[in-house]
C-alpha cells in the first residue's frame, strides 16, 4: 500500500512535504550507533528546517534510552564514548542537568533508588515520532507524515503472537534498532509499528490518518485506562 503524494520529487521533504528538501537526515539518530558500527544508515531528503529541527533532541532521545535498562555492549560502548565526551562539550553541563532533571525518587525494598522513565518525557515520545514518520517514507507507505498524525508510548503490554506474524520485521543494526510494521486497512488508522532500541527499550506506535482520529483514540484510551 503506496501513499506517496509526489515521492519522486527529489526536492521534497520527507518530514512536511516542502519542495525544499536540500540535505539527507539519519532517519535513525547517527547518535544512536556504537563508532564501530558499519550498518549502511537509513536516509531521506529533508528541509533545513526540519534537519536541524530535533538535533538537540536526538542527544537527549540517546541518553535516556541508553539509562533505560540493562546495559548492553552497544550501551556500553556509547556511554564511554560518545556520551562521556558530549558532557565536557559546551552544552554538557546543560545536556547533564537535562538527564538528571528525568530521574524519579522510587521506593523499593532495598531502599531508595532513582529510576528514569521514557514515555513520560514527551522530547522522547518527539524523537520516537520522528523516527517512525521517517520509516514510513523509507519503506515507501504513507508521505509525509505530521508529527500529529503519530501516537507514541512505551511498548505496556504483549502483542499476540498471531499479529506479530502479520507484520514486517528488519532492523538498523541489529544491536540498536529492531522493529516491525504493519499497514492497517481501517478508515482512521494508517499502520502500528513496534521498535524496541538496544533490544530492551520497547516502544510502540499507530500512525493516524489524521489528527481528529489521533485525538480520539487517545480520549478513548484515557477514558479506559485513566491511570495512563
Amino acid at each position: 500500500m503506496r501513499e506517496m503524494n509526489g515521492l519522486n520529487r527529489k526536492n521534497r521533504c520527507a518530514y512536511c512535504g516542502s519542495d525544499t528538501a536540500s540535505t539527507n537526515d539519519h532517519v535513525i539518530p547517527g547518535s544512536l550507533y556504537p563508532e564501530a558500527s558499519l550498518f549502511q544508515r537509513i536516509t531521506v531528503r529533508a528541509c533545513v528546517a526540519c534537519n536541524n529541527g530535533w538535533a538537540n533532541d536526538e542527544a537527549h532521545f540517546r541518553n535516556m534510552l541508553l539509562l533505560s535498562g540493562n546495559p548492553t555492549a552497544a550501551v556500553h560502548e556509547l556511554w564511554q564514548g560518545k556520551v562521556r565526551r558530549s558532557f565536557v562539550q559546551p552544552d554538557g553541563r546543560k545536556r547533564a542537568r537535562d538527564l538528571i532533571e528525568q530521574f524519579v525518587p522510587v521506593a523499593t525494598p532495598k531502599g531508595e533508588r532513582h529510576m528514569i522513565y521514557p514515555a513520560k518525557d514527551e522530547r522522547v515520545l518527539r524523537i520516537v515520532r520522528k523516527i517512525v514518520r521517517g520509516l514510513c517514507h523509507h519503506h515507501g507507505l504513507l508521505s509525509p507524515v505530521q508529527d500529529e498524525q503519530v501516537y507514541a508510548d512505551i511498548q505496556r503490554f504483549e502483542v499476540p503472537p498471531e499479529f506479530l506474524a502479520e507484520m514486517t520485521s528488519t532492523h538498523a543494526d541489529e544491536d540498536v534498532l529492531q522493529y516491525r510494521y504493519g499497514v492497517v486497512h481501517e478508515p482512521e488508522i494508517h499502520s502500528g509499528w513496534l521498535l524496541n532500541f538496544y533490544d530492551r527499550t520497547p516502544f510502540h506506535c499507530i500512525v493516524f490518518r489524521s489528527l481528529a482520529a489521533r485525538i480520539r483514540f487517545e480520549t478513548a484510551l484515557v477514558d479506559a485506562c485513566p491511570e495512563l
